[in-house]
């Protein structure tokens, strides 16, 4: 079979889009963010095309910590199974490599069962779970007051941060628009300058705004520390904010603060697994 990976060209849309658009019931979120991934400098996007015929796509993000986040993986449904998107994910991880990067991750949902076969084929692991919830009551009612974390408390914060549960159950990641880049010292820092991380207690959370196109969402990126103040955090950012519609909490899976979610009134939206692969030196 002919089949070259090249970078993405705006020519690649349409006939990209006519089996896209299909993929989730119509719901894939690639058709929204198309142009804003084309020309964006913080990431790469690819095509495989077979016989001069663009057939799949995906993209690597390269994240604030340092790691490459590879997504947006769709073949037509014609041309799967025929290693098409192994070939993206190795090209993704050749051009990584080139700009230096060492750790590479990427996300599947918990029941893609297809998709997991093909990422253990190019030597991912699974390292974490992780389960997204979202208030079933929009006027939940807060618990506490919330107060940003100044930037004379940046190692105060990296205590409660790095020796919470849900630190280690979710080996040291935060989220932000569904990639997963790791809380170092240095991320913690630019968190913490942009008003992102919040205080409650013995427990920290770090709040973003969340936008893939035109939707746009609140999410709570992560959260941790004792669980009783963990849970009036919660309650706190996403009881008052009203910035947006949907308003979502990432968690990884054996947290304690799952129960408390639950009785609290939050349902699960998602599950899903945190791949990574690590390069070999040389």
């Amino acid at each position: 079979m002919d089949a070259t990976v090249r970078p993405a060209r705006p020519s690649d849309k349409e006939p990209l889009m006519s089996f896209i658009r299909n993929v989730w019931g119509g719901h894939d979120y690639i058709p929204f963010v198309w142009e804003d991934w084309l020309k964006s400098d913080r990431g790469r996007m690819f095509v495989v095309e077979v016989g001069g015929v663009p057939v799949g796509m995906n993209r690597v993000q390269f994240l604030e910590d340092g790691s490459a986040w590879f997504e947006g993986v769709r073949v037509h449904p014609d041309f799967r199974g025929k290693g098409l998107a192994s070939m993206l994910g190795e090209n993704s991880m050749r051009v990584a490599k080139e700009r230096g990067i060492r750790v590479y991750r990427l996300t599947s949902g918990s029941k893609n069962r297809l998709a997991h076969r093909q990422i253990t084929r190019i030597e991912f692991n699974e390292v974490a779970r992780f389960s997204v919830y979202e208030p079933e009551n929009r006027d939940l009612k807060p618990r506490g007051k919330a107060r940003r974390v100044t930037i004379e408390e940046v190692e105060e914060a990296r205590r409660i941060i790095e020796g919470s549960k849900e630190f280690r159950l979710g080996t040291g990641v935060f989220w932000h628009n569904f990639a997963a880049a790791s809380l170092s010292k240095g991320v913690i820092e630019k968190l913490v300058e942009e008003g992102s991380v919040w205080r409650l207690g013995e427990a920290l959370a770090v709040v973003r705004m969340g936008k893939e196109g035109a939707p746009a969402w609140e999410e709570v990126c992560f959260v941790g520390g004792r669980a009783a103040d963990a849970m009036k955090l919660v309650k706190s950012l996403v009881g008052r904010s009203r910035r947006a519609k949907e308003r979502w909490v990432f968690v990884p899976q054996r947290s304690p603060l799952i129960h408390h979610l639950r009785r609290s009134g939050f349902k699960r939206n998602y599950a899903m697994i945190l791949f990574e692969r690590r390069a070999v030196n040389g």
